[in-house]
């Protein structure tokens, strides 16, 4: 293990701290960091942490973000763990306009090649992340997503099936590791069986302990065995057969992220994983509403964690100044006894060791959303595609389509993928940002067919960013509307396109035809194209391709 024991004790604690850097206040109002406001770049470099994390607020260009990983490591070293969520799909920092995004863990499940298809996903992202000075990406989810009203998870899970998860778990993370990017599976012990985000409850799975193993535990023990994760990230979740004691003064169950039974005792000592244990975000509601951010670490800490994740939001010299002042007071809780140093220095020596190891040295070649990248991106996509109920018959040229999608980006995206297919369609659209009900149904009385794109479930905060966005989304399901337009439309052919979750699907299957799943709704793809989901579905419907993928989930019955 690397030596650590010519640092500091401070230094150690330091080392296992990961601050954002989204937005900063230098005192002219807080702003996206897209380079490092001096103020900010000698806190951090006082301040000494592992790394950072960023987000798509700092991600404006590649050449900004190029510039900025550069500063970054002039400020915290040439080994600075510089960490991202590019999941694909719904979850995708980078810009999709310059950058090969691919479409998620679910549609790599829906693929009848999916686990040779994640490897060459990850490599991908890995040579892309490289080139622009990212060495960490925080994936891939390990969820089994057995419960189809989780929130947060879904279509970010590869399915129902633990060993599924497992096989294109490890895929992607050899991939991404091969190409010398850390890979972080998440999130542990399982967040697949919630019904609530984390980044507003603290959510609690009612399994047994036979049940944890069988299912949300295999794929990590799996994963652990087969692929060698650098990082495993902890949940904010409560699982009472795992670990039913308090926090200390209070009676809530404690959550895996300051479980010692579930980090220590089963993901160390039982699974034997040796690599570096992160946190999730713990600004996240679920964990940052019961104890301070300094009680928290150092709560964290004791169960094992290795580094904490965003311990606290700095956003300006105040904040700044809390997170620098945290490492004395995590000192003086080692010197009272609360934290073992021993345990405190290995922890440090793991963080090292991860550093060297996918350290970046000069610069890397950039292959970013290079031509081969793109066809596999739409490859998946294509191969994704999944028809959940009907018959598929092609839609004729010069055919009479009316769209009704869930914004005007989207209604915007599928009008430009289906006229690329095939510019005699007569089309016609709304979307549900501007709808008109009298003007809907004049519309779909003069198509021959209705065509509605269905993106439930609705955001989560980890879509747009985090925990911090909470107050930025929206609360209302459109799907009611949508199936009462399809009532009304009976005797049109009625097509649904399910563009992100296919858990919808048996609320369509009396008021449609033809269901389909394509499980990434994004709707800008490179360089201002539609989104790859976008073109496949496209050419599924005007016949230029088959549906061929298959449902990596069980949906409820009608």
């Amino acid at each position: 293990m690397t030596d650590v024991q010519h640092l500091t004790l401070e230094q150690c604690l330091a080392l296992k701290l990961m601050p954002d850097v989204r937005y900063f206040d230098t005192g002219d109002g807080r702003e996206p960091v897209l380079q490092l406001p001096r103020s900010l770049a000698d806190g951090l470099r006082e301040l000494a942490p592992c790394g950072v994390i960023l987000f798509r607020e700092n991600l404006a260009s590649l050449e900004q973000c190029r510039a900025l990983t550069h500063q970054l490591r002039a400020t915290l070293g040439e080994n600075a763990l510089i960490g991202v969520d590019q999941e694909g799909g719904r979850v995708t920092r980078l810009p999709r306009s310059a950058v090969t995004s691919f479409s998620g863990n679910m549609a790599l499940a829906a693929c009848a090649d999916g686990e040779k298809l994640a490897r060459e996903m990850a490599s991908a992202q890995a040579a892309e992340l490289r080139s622009l000075g990212i060495n960490v990406n925080f994936v891939p989810s390990l969820d089994v997503n057995s419960n189809p009203d989780n929130p947060v998870i879904h279509v970010r899970s590869f399915g129902d099936d633990p060993q599924r998860v497992a096989t294109l778990g490890a895929a992607v993370v050899a991939g991404l590791q091969d190409g010398a990017v850390a890979a972080s599976v998440k999130h542990f012990p399982g967040h697949g069986d919630t019904s609530q985000d984390s980044h507003t409850h603290l959510p609690r799975v009612e399994r047994t302990a036979e049940e944890a193993r069988a299912i949300d535990l295999r794929p990590f023990r799996e994963v652990i065995r087969q692929a060698a994760p650098a990082m495993v990230m902890t949940a904010h979740i409560q699982y009472p057969a795992l670990d039913g004691s308090r926090i200390p003064g209070s009676d809530v169950i404690v959550p895996a992220t300051l479980s010692r039974r579930m980090l220590t005792g089963i993901l160390r000592d039982e699974m034997g994983y040796g690599g570096v244990i992160i946190t999730d975000a713990l600004d996240m509601r679920a964990i940052s509403e019961l104890l301070s951010p300094e009680a928290v670490v150092e709560a964290c800490f004791r169960a094992g964690v290795d580094v904490a994740l965003m311990p606290l939001l700095v956003r300006d010299a105040a904040s700044l100044k809390r997170l620098q002042a945290m490492v004395p007071v995590l000192a003086a809780a080692v010197r009272a006894g609360r934290l073992d140093e021993g345990e405190i220095r290995a922890s440090a020596a793991r963080v090292l060791a991860l550093q060297q190891h996918f350290a970046l040295h000069g610069a890397a070649g950039s292959s970013m959303a290079c031509e081969s990248h793109r066809a596999l991106e739409q490859r998946i996509a294509a191969a994704s595609v999944t028809l959940i109920q009907g018959e598929l018959a092609p839609i004729q040229p010069g055919a009479r389509i009316h769209l009704l999608m869930p914004g005007e980006s989207s209604a915007a995206a599928m009008t430009a993928a289906l006229r690329d297919q095939e510019p005699q369609l007569q089309l016609t659209c709304q979307s549900l940002e501007r709808f008109d009900a009298e003007r809907e149904r004049a519309l779909v009385a003069q198509a021959d067919v209705y065509l509605v794109g269905v993106s439930e479930p609705i955001t989560s905060a980890v879509a747009v960013g985090g925990a911090e966005d909470l107050s930025a989304l929206g609360d209302q399901s459109p799907a009611a509307v949508q199936r009462d337009c399809l009532f009304r439309a009976a005797g049109k052919r009625r097509i649904v396109a399910l563009l992100f979750s296919p858990y919808p699907a048996p609320t369509f299957y009396d008021r449609s035809e033809v269901v389909l799943a394509t499980y990434d709704g994004s709707v800008e793809g490179f360089d201002g194209a539609p989104g790859p989901a976008y073109r496949a579905l496209a050419a599924v419907l005007c016949g230029r391709a088959p549906a061929p993928g298959a449902l990596p989930v069980t949906l409820a019955q009608a």
